[in-house]
């Protein structure tokens, strides 16, 4: 697909996905998903050499951890660090992107910090979601 097409559905999720967060519809999670796909194949069409391809690869990983998935951020965001021709403002770019997600998670839940990573958090919620709440028990 080209680039221009890419781009044209890119900008129409990001803006499909807001309006629906805006209302509160659940749906928005599917729609940030769906932004974080589309920007990922931006990312593998578009070199890192030029701009848009960088901010390809930090518009999946917002995406996807706005679509609360976050094992797919950090896979996304690992995968792009570890290209040789990553520049280091992208790899800080990313893990800063990483970093605040945690920070939000963890002051949004700060008697569960005190006990537990936001990497344990994020893994239960995984798990609850692909197996429910007895599965967790498992």
């Amino acid at each position: 697909m080209e680039t221009d097409a890419l781009n044209t559905l890119v900008s129409g999720a990001i803006w499909r996905a807001e309006q629906l967060e805006a209302r509160g519809i659940r749906s928005a999670l599917q729609a940030w998903a769906e932004v974080s796909s589309l920007e990922e194949e931006l990312a593998k069409a578009l070199p890192l050499s030029e701009s848009e391809g960088r901010i390809a690869r930090r518009g999946a990983v917002r995406a996807a951890l706005k679509a609360g998935d976050y094992a797919r951020a950090h896979t996304l965001a690992e995968g792009y660090i570890a290209e040789e021709a990553a520049p280091k403002s992208l790899k800080a770019a990313l893990r800063e992107i990483l970093k605040e997600d945690s920070q939000a998670m963890a002051s949004g839940f700060q008697y569960a910090a005190k006990h537990h990573s936001p990497s344990d958090a994020r893994d239960l919620a995984r798990r609850f979601r692909e197996s429910g709440p007895f599965g967790l028990a498992a």
